[in-house]
């Protein structure tokens, strides 16, 4: 249960009584109702202001305020995560084929320098063959 409201300041006037347990009062915030003059000290009035800033305080962090606080920033940020989600994919999809791409021209250029040893057995071949053929060539000359 909440705390008993304080009792009535002296030289209040029913009106400004009847709002002192809101802590507000509409006609003193539009300065149509005053203090009395002999009743105007700050120590009366500090009571009145800590129980309306205790309610407020408790209204405004109230868990449903809360959630409902939380679920607006949800609405407000979700299409822009959901594009930034989105843009992310599609960074990730085009970097796989440049991944791609580059691992499969690092293959290429490794089976390449591994090929040299066939490429210089094929260059001792031909030369082999080359050297045969101008036997052959001189052989046939001389007859």
């Amino acid at each position: 249960p909440p705390p008993p409201a304080p009792p009535p300041a002296p030289g209040l006037c029913r009106a400004q009584r009847g709002h002192q347990a809101l802590g507000s009062c509409p006609g003193r915030q539009a300065g149509l109702l005053r203090r009395r003059p002999e009743t105007t000290a700050r120590g009366k009035e500090q009571p009145v202001t800590d129980k309306f800033t205790e309610s407020m305080y408790v209204l405004a962090n109230e868990p449903s305020v809360a959630l409902y606080r939380l679920q607006e920033h949800v609405r407000r940020s979700l299409p822009e995560l959901a594009q930034h989600k989105s843009d992310m994919q599609s960074w990730e999809e085009q970097s796989q084929g440049a991944i791609y791409t580059v691992e499969y021209a690092c293959s290429a250029i490794k089976n390449m320098t591994d090929s040299s040893v066939y490429f210089k057995s094929i260059d001792g071949l031909l030369k082999q063959a080359i050297a045969m053929k101008d036997q052959l060539n001189a052989a046939q000359g001389r007859r």
